[in-house]
């Protein structure tokens, strides 16, 4: 007996959140993908702060939600995994891309920037690289680009400006890891934040990153 892998498309309702109303006095918008186990609403909090007429943040929410204690504890979220990796990130791509179109105005000349955080930034990398969306800017924060788009680098992504976010005491960061986001934001030449603090989003390097995307 031979089993047969086969895809199917579905329809599947997704949700983003906005910080306000994009106006004639927007001159940045933000995208701000999460990291794993996270919600949206929950990130999209940490920005309030930072919030203003000018720039509205956006933050959209991963796919794929999923109790973060096993059976029971409060429901996260996250982009992917591993598994059928290949629809996965086709998924959240169209899903990403059709978020941008409902949002940005055709119009719009100002800012366009992307944040990631943790396992959003390899996600907004992705996003970056295949879409044909217009961007200007991109944060990093915690993370890393994805691993098929370091050798050669992506070009869309090489040609924005960058900011890398990391924090000293960063738990996930092992040695190896930290030598190749060294060799990325090198050849980004992206400006480099450092802050003192873990696995986190730091606002004042947001803030402070805003002003160079």
């Amino acid at each position: 007996m031979h089993i047969e892998q086969k895809h199917v498309q579905v329809i599947k309702t997704a949700r983003y959140f906005i910080s306000g109303p994009i106006t004639e006095h927007t001159t940045r918008i933000v995208f701000v993908l999460h990291g794993y186990a996270q919600l949206a609403y929950d990130f999209m909090l940490q920005f309030e702060p930072l919030f203003s007429s000018d720039t509205v943040f956006v933050a959209p929410e991963a796919l794929n939600r999923f109790y973060s204690k096993g059976l029971g504890g409060k429901p996260a979220a996250s982009w992917m995994t591993s598994e059928d990796r290949e629809s996965e990130i086709a998924d959240y791509i169209y899903y990403l891309n059709t978020v941008y179109t409902e949002v940005v105005p055709a119009n719009f000349s100002g800012h366009l920037c992307v944040l990631g955080f943790s396992q959003g930034v390899a996600t907004a990398s992705r996003w970056l690289h295949h879409s044909q969306h217009r961007f200007t800017g991109f944060i990093m924060c915690s993370g890393d680009i994805a691993i098929e788009l370091r050798h050669p680098l992506s070009s869309k992504i090489e040609h924005l400006k960058t900011v890398y976010i990391s924090a000293e005491h960063d738990p996930l960061l092992n040695h190896k890891t930290k030598n190749e986001v060294e060799q990325v934001i090198q050849q980004l030449n992206s400006v480099r934040i450092i802050f003192d603090g873990g696995h986190e989003l730091h606002l004042p390097s947001v803030k402070q990153a805003l002003s160079y995307v």
